[in-house]
Formats: C-alpha cells, structure tokens, sequence
C-alpha cells in the first residue's frame, strides 16, 4: 500500500472519528434532553406550588442550554385585569418585565404567521424587532396553546454557540408543554378542591339548619380547633396535614346527626332513653360514614371520639386522658366553647370571658389540660372577633374559604 493510499486511510480514519464524535455528543444531548423532561413529568405532583414546579424547569433547562437570562411569564387577574407576571426564572434577562406584553405580541404574530416559535438574533441578519442593546439572541415559546395562550418561556443570550437552534426550538416546546400540563392540572383539581369543600360544607350547613340555634356550629368548630392546634405547634409536634386534618373533623364532626330527627334536636324537654340513644350514636355513625371513604380515614378518630372526656366520663368507648386522640381532644373544646357561646334552645350565649372561665375549670376534667393552656394562651377573643370577619391576617389566607380548599389537597397527598 503507498503513501497516497496511507493517507486516505489516515483521512478517513480522521473523519470517522469527527462522525463518530458528533454522534456521541448527539446522542449525550439527546439523553440529558430526556432526562429533562422525565424530571418534570416525575416532579408533577398536584400539591406542590406552580411556582416551585416553573422554577424547577427554568434551573432543569438551563442546565443544558446556557443562556444568559431566561424566565416564565403568565398571565395572572390582578384588579380585574390580566396581566403578564414573572413567575419563575434565573440569570439576567436581558428583555425588562415591562416588555413582556411587547414580547408576547411579537411571539403570537411569529405563531400566527406559521412559525413556531420567536427566534430572533442578528447572527444572520439585522433584528426583525426592536431589543435591548445588551440582546445578542433571543428565543420564546408559548405555555400553552397559540390560541389560548397562558404565558410564555423565554431565554435570551445563548452562551455555548452563536445562536439557538431547531433542536432548542424543540426542547423549550417541551418543556413549555409540560408547564402548560402542569398549570391545568392544578388548575383543574383546584377547582375540584373547591367543589368538595362547598359539597362537605353544604352537607354540615344542612345538618345544622335543623336546628335554628346551631346554623354555622360545624364551621366555627372547625376554625376553633385549627387555632387551638396551631397554637400547640408551639410545644407539641404537629405537622401543618395534622393541622388540615383537624380542621377537616372540625368540620365533619356532627355529620352522625344527619339522621337525627328535627324533633329530637330542637326539643326542649327532657330527652327519652331512646332519643338519648339515637344522639349519642352521632359519632359513631359519623365515624360510620367517613370510613367508607379512603381518604377520610384520617379524619376518623377526631369524629369518632369528639365526645370523650379527659376524665373517662365521656362517650362512645369512655376513653381516658392521653388514650384519647389529640385531635378529638382538641375538636372536644372547640366544640364545647362554640356550644356555650352559642345561643341554645334551653338557654342564652354565654359572654366570651364566662365561656373562658369555664374552660378553665374543666381542664384535666372534661379537657386536656395541654389544649385548654394553649387555647387560653392564645388571644382568644381577637380570634372570635375575626371568626365573625371572615378573615385571620395571620394565617395567610384571603378568606376562611381559601384555607378550606387547601386542607382539602391534605387528604390526597
């Protein structure tokens, strides 16, 4: 073999290499790539925040396409109106916020146009629109579909080649894609969260309508206990799902009496053994019920032995002190607090300060002592005061309604 014919073996040998190079840094990409969006599809759980899942794939997609800035924008209701706000992103951007319904117009008359993404840069040519003077590249795409567009993503200043690619193009659509997936998916189960706390508070308002002296009872509870439980995060360990957990029994809690007759309940004399029967199976029916459902099961206890006492003397099984589960111990006071501060049948409201008196005697005795110090400790009449608002400041909740959805995603984690 001459040297000619050593040469071109050597210069396809060369070339080889080079192929063989380029198809493993292909294959390399392709794989991250991959990587890339099983990460999100895994990370896609309906209780964690839509902020923390856009922030993930912004970090997750710069991780292998460099860029400068990028960032999501979605559109939000604030004072009526829609308006395009930064929900997650990292590095310099180099497109201020205040652009962000510029860009969008831009973006959609690329779309409309049949392309599928904006891509500008001036690698090949002047700008087709007006950037910043620090913007080298840019490159968006839409969250969601053209015609029903949520945001968008968008990344400028590409770091490791002149300008984005097809293969980029393709990627932030799929990753703008699960984003898209993920926002209707929250939003969808936010709205059921919404159905089944109206349906479980329609429910508890239905029952306590039969009696004219308990309308709202259910609700109240359950804000007196999620209070008092929060108030024994302080010196016990409970979890904030324990916290939603109680709320939810709170709630639930005289969901037995539905079968209990108007007559029995609004009755003013003395009850007969047979009627003392039917009300004292309530917690036990309650129980019944809730057990039906897998995910109530958590809330059981609570229903179940709302009517136990500290003393043993209580109802249905006489449990005695700590035997009785806390959030039954705490769904005890609560219940008993709105009951005396409540106008009955066989006798006016107690004042808030009388009320309080008497939960202090019955610590150790009706109460746990623990609940009634953390209950009494607390500024208790600032909190029946904004029970009648509607509103606690301190618990970050807009309305006691919003705090209800929210309890409700607790029992589907």
């Amino acid at each position: 073999m001459g040297p000619a014919s050593n040469q071109s073996l050597r210069d396809d040998l060369e070339l080889m290499e080079k192929h063989l190079e380029k198809l493993s840094t292909e294959l390399s990409q392709c794989y991250e790539q991959i990587m890339l969006l099983y990460n999100l599809s895994t990370h896609m759980n309906l209780d964690q925040s839509c902020s923390t899942y856009l922030q993930l794939a912004c970090d997750q997609l710069t991780q292998i396409v460099p860029v400068e800035g990028i960032a999501i924008f979605l559109e939000k209701k604030i004072e009526g109106g829609k308006r395009l706000v930064l929900s997650a992103g990292s590095g310099l951007l180099s497109i201020e916020p205040s652009m962000a319904d510029i860009l969008q117009m831009h973006l959609t008359a690329e779309l409309t146009a049949g392309r599928e993404a904006l891509l500008d840069s001036q690698v090949d040519g002047p700008f087709k629109y007006a950037w910043s003077p620090r913007l080298r590249n840019i490159l968006a795409v839409p969250v969601g579909p053209a015609d029903r567009m949520a945001g968008f993503l968008v990344a400028t200043n590409i770091q490791n080649k002149p300008d984005f690619d097809s293969t980029d193009v393709k990627l932030f659509h799929s990753v703008a894609s699960q984003c898209a997936v993920f926002i209707e998916n929250g939003r969808l189960f936010n709205d059921l969260k919404e159905l089944f706390i109206g349906s479980l508070k329609a429910l508890t308002n239905s029952i306590d309508a039969k009696d004219q002296y308990t309308r709202g009872h259910s609700e109240r509870v359950a804000l007196i206990a999620r209070w008092t439980a929060e108030q024994m995060k302080e010196t016990s360990p409970i979890s904030e799902e324990e916290i939603h957990h109680i709320y939810l029994a709170g709630l639930l809690h005289d969901i037995g009496k539905i079968g209990v007759a108007e007559s029995v309940l609004r009755k003013q004399g003395k009850l007969t053994d047979e009627e003392r029967a039917v009300i004292l199976a309530h917690p036990r029916i309650g129980a019944s019920i809730l057990s039906e459902i897998p995910q109530m099961r958590p809330i059981v206890p609570g229903v179940l032995y709302h009517h136990e006492r500290y003393d043993g003397q209580g109802y249905p099984e006489g449990l005695r002190g700590p035997d009785i589960p806390l959030s039954a111990r705490i769904i005890a006071l609560a219940d008993a607090f709105d009951a005396m501060t409540s106008r009955r049948v066989y006798r006016e409201a107690m004042s808030i300060r009388r009320a309080l008196t008497e939960v202090e005697k019955g610590s150790g005795v009706q109460f746990d002592p623990a609940v009634v110090q953390a209950f009494l400790g607390s500024p208790v009449e600032n909190f029946w005061k904004a029970i009648q608002d509607g509103f606690i400041e301190t618990w970050d909740y807009s309305s006691f309604e919003e705090y209800g959805i929210k309890a409700v995603g607790a029992l589907i984690r």
